[in-house]
């Protein structure tokens, strides 16, 4: 029986305790804000259907709206100011120059007369031309002669010569041309011959002075011997002139006689104007007889730029039969008096030199 009432007053105590237990556990389940909402359940996506512009006013949502993180803006950036421009010099004023517009008369005035006379008019141009035209200049020979008149001698042979090439002034003469001649003088040590009929017979060491005028009344050309080489003159186009030659100077040995006159008269031939072959007939005072000479200068090599030659040199005078004739020959170099100042030069004695 006692068994019966704990067993039932226990059932009873367990009740209340699930009875209390329970309304709990309810009361928490219903406290506002506690209980998430119920996921809806997935709907198949269908045809949205057409919507038609209403005038109902949709409620805004319950949720609050996420509050964004205030945003840190950088402090901005200060920009450097550039540098300013160093001002410019200041120049003092230019003064601009006054042009003067002078205005020249339509008819040219009348020259002063008698102001110049014509004689010193025509000098004055002869003198520029001689002046500024560069056919005229000097050069310095040496080389080696060998003499005979009745003996044989071998000598060295220098002299100083003077070209004159008066182009610009058959240029201003123009119908008497003709007249103006191509000059050359040379003062020249070498062997003479001696006087015909003195105490010794020979010749010997003594000076010279010949002057010898070319009036070139003909001239032609023709083409080149061969193919051109510029240090050969006969490798390029030839120029003749042909035309009388007159040749007058002194001799002078040195055994204490007097001086001698010589004088030749004849006709010569020129090639490109350095070379010539020429006859001439007249004497030479103390040589018998009417002589007839033949003389020849031919150059062999010059330089590139014509300055520097080697010529060949050869002459047969001949006069009486009972009397010796004069035969000379010899090989010079003739060259410019500057070169022994420009040592850039020198090359150019040699000869045949590529």
């Amino acid at each position: 029986m006692k068994k019966n009432i704990l067993s039932g007053a226990v059932l009873v105590i367990a009740l209340l305790a699930f009875i209390i237990a329970s309304t709990l556990s309810c009361s928490k389940k219903t406290a506002p804000g506690d209980n998430p909402p119920a996921p809806e359940p997935v709907k198949a996506p269908a045809a949205a259907p057409k919507v038609e512009p209403t005038n109902t006013v949709v409620a805004a949502p319950t949720n609050p709206p996420a509050v964004a993180p205030p945003a840190t803006n950088p402090p901005p950036v200060v920009a450097t100011p550039a540098p300013a421009p160093e001002p410019a010099p200041t120049l003092p004023p230019v003064a601009k120059p006054v042009v003067k517009v002078v205005e020249m008369s339509a008819t040219t005035p009348p020259p002063p007369k008698n102001f110049y006379s014509d004689d010193s008019a025509k000098n004055s141009k002869c003198c520029a031309a001689l002046a500024t035209n560069q056919n005229y200049y000097f050069r310095v020979r040496a080389g080696y002669q060998h003499v005979n008149h009745g003996d044989n001698n071998d000598t060295w042979f220098a002299s100083a010569k003077f070209y004159a090439r008066p182009d610009a002034l058959r240029e201003r003469a123009g119908k008497n041309a003709w007249l103006i001649p191509d000059a050359e003088a040379e003062l020249a040590h070498e062997y003479l011959a001696k006087p015909d009929g003195g105490a010794t017979s020979g010749s010997g060491e003594g000076i010279s002075f010949r002057t010898s005028f070319f009036w070139p009344w003909m001239r032609w050309t023709c083409r080149e011997l061969c193919r051109k080489n510029e240090i050969c003159p006969f490798t390029q186009k030839l120029a003749f002139g042909f035309g009388p030659t007159a040749n007058v100077g002194f001799e002078q040995l040195f055994d204490g006689s007097e001086a001698r006159l010589a004088r030749y008269f004849g006709a010569r031939l020129t090639i490109n104007r350095d070379g010539y072959i020429e006859y001439t007939a007249g004497g030479t005072d103390g040589l018998s007889g009417t002589r007839q000479q033949i003389a020849a200068e031919l150059p062999i090599y010059q330089s590139r730029d014509r300055e520097v030659r080697y010529v060949l040199r050869g002459l047969w005078n001949t006069g009486a039969h009972n009397t010796p004739d004069v035969l000379q020959g010899g090989i010079f170099v003739e060259m410019p008096l500057g070169i022994f100042t420009t040592p850039g030069k020198w090359r150019d004695l040699v000869p045949f030199r590529k």
